[in-house]
């Protein structure tokens, strides 16, 4: 009897505990219905306003990549529009949460859409209107180079823009790496017609462009990458725009992405950079780039070039805690934030992240960190510390690095659905630290290492794991990291035995 009792009770929490839980599921459902029409009512704005622009654009040729862009987005607008329509009640009430999501999403992307709509009438607008001045560079990517000036103050909310002909071309300097420098709407308009797309990511997108550079007195043309961030994108893209074209303005480095200039006209915020035309190190690794015959992923990406490549990164980031006045942290050091140009030189880049360290904040290791308003990075590489207590510091970097070089030696993504669940971390490190580095070893670059490679292995495999201690007190200082991995590359370059000790 007792227990029938008891057995009652269960099944009556358990009732209870559903019932309760189906409250909470109503009441975010009803909150989520409410900002369901409040995004359905932008939708239906921005709709309209792109009807507005679209009916009148001129007929020009270039504009054609763009309305397509266009298009696309307004047909799966189309799509999830009827698909809304068609569903039942209970569905929409139920689902309304991803409903309300996908409404937000494809109304940051229309906005976007239009803002690169305008630029490209703007590019074009200004070509035409200056024919007696252009003076094209011959290239096989269908982006045009030019010198032209336009009044400044032009918007991307109006189509009706101001333009002014330069009376000779000398009237828009040149740029250069070693000064980036503010640029206008003009001498970006003249760079790029926003018709080749390098990229795309939560802030904005990334075009092909063409810009003059000089460099000891010779002028140069070479491409570049233009970022547009999107207003309406990842909060916080005015400190993002504040924060790279600060930071970067004033790093030097081999391994750092070059910022050429920046563009803050009206509601534009644009980001120039030198064109990195091998994509990115993530791609690389995973074979996703379309790599040709002559990419190092199938001619040279054996473990000296791999080793190669990790030095290269540890001394940007070496660079950055210990050479930048300000010390800046990262905070988002990922193998898709580190770029390879047209030489397979690779640089640090995704500084859009960053922070100079605070003034009292000196040691590398520093119990407390800076407190930030919000943790930003990459799942999978994120310093679980810094997750937890908001606070940053280099070591921060230290940890998100640490990831990079477990991909590296495994050649599997930080985040692993489909081979292990959970992340690389999770799955490698444990394996790692008993000893059995070749139950996780990417087995591309050399089927049957030799016995100098898996020492060097070791090594980098040891200084992996002491990077990713859950504690950043416990975590190597980037130094550490970079004479680890000099031992490394020696070891696999020497044809002879290498006396080394590890720097714990």
């Amino acid at each position: 009897m007792a227990l029938a009792v008891i057995g009652d009770a269960a099944a009556v929490t358990q009732l209870i505990g559903q019932a309760t839980g189906l409250i909470a599921k109503i009441i975010r459902a009803v909150e989520t219905a409410r900002q369901n029409r409040v995004e359905c009512d932008h939708l239906v704005c921005r709709v309209s306003s792109v009807h507005g622009v679209v009916y009148n654009l001129p007929p020009y040729q270039e504009m054609a990549p763009p309305l397509k862009v266009v298009n696309h987005t307004l047909e799966e607008a189309h799509r999830m529009v009827i698909a809304c329509r068609n569903r039942g009640a209970a569905s929409q009430f139920f689902g309304s949460r991803r409903i309300a999501d996908c409404f937000s999403q494809i109304n940051l992307r229309i906005a976007a859409d239009v803002v690169i709509l305008n630029l490209s009438l703007c590019s074009c607008m200004a070509r035409r209107h200056s024919n007696q001045v252009l003076h094209p560079v011959p290239n096989d990517i269908g982006v045009p180079t030019s010198t032209i000036a336009m009044a400044p103050g032009f918007s991307s909310g109006s189509l009706q823009t101001q333009m002014v002909v330069s009376q000779s071309p000398s009237q828009v300097s040149s740029v250069s790496f070693d000064n980036p420098r503010a640029l206008t709407g003009s001498e970006i308009a003249a760079a790029t017609s926003f018709a080749v797309e390098l990229g795309r990511g939560s802030s904005g997108r990334v075009y092909m462009g063409r810009l003059q550079f000089q460099h000891h007195g010779t002028v140069t043309v070479a491409e570049v990458a233009v970022k547009v961030l999107e207003k309406h994108g990842r909060h916080g893209v005015e400190d993002a725009f504040v924060a790279e074209s600060n930071i970067l303005s004033g790093l030097r480095h081999d391994h750092i992405v070059r910022l050429v200039g920046w563009c803050a006209e009206q509601e534009y915020r644009m980001l120039v950079y030198e064109h990195m035309g091998k994509g990115t190190l993530r791609d690389q690794l995973q074979q996703l780039g379309g790599c040709s015959s002559a990419s190092p992923v199938t001619r040279s990406w054996d473990w000296e070039t791999r080793v190669e490549m990790l030095l290269a990164v540890a001394r940007a980031i070496h660079y950055m805690h210990r050479g930048a006045d300000p010390v800046v942290i990262h905070r988002n050091v990922s193998s898709s934030n580190i770029l390879l140009d047209a030489n397979w030189t690779l640089r640090l880049s995704g500084f859009g992240s960053a922070v100079f360290q605070a003034a009292g904040e000196d040691e590398e290791h520093g119990a407390g960190g800076q407190l930030v308003e919000e943790v930003v990075g990459t799942r999978g590489y994120i310093d679980p510390e810094y997750n937890l207590t908001n606070r940053v510091n280099p070591a921060s970097d230290v940890y998100s690095f640490g990831v990079v070089m477990l991909e590296a030696l495994t050649g599997r993504p930080p985040d692993v659905y489909g081979v292990t669940l959970g992340l690389l971390v999770d799955s490698a490190l444990p394996i790692i630290r008993m000893g059995n580095l070749r139950e996780v070893l990417d087995g591309r670059p050399s089927p049957q290492p030799t016995r100098r490679q898996l020492d060097a292995l070791d090594l980098v495999a040891h200084t992996a794991s002491h990077c990713l201690w859950p504690g950043r007190q416990n975590r190597l200082p980037i130094s550490h990291v970079v004479a680890n991995l000099q031992t490394a590359l020696q070891m696999i370059r020497s044809n002879e035995p290498v006396s080394w000790a590890r720097i714990d």
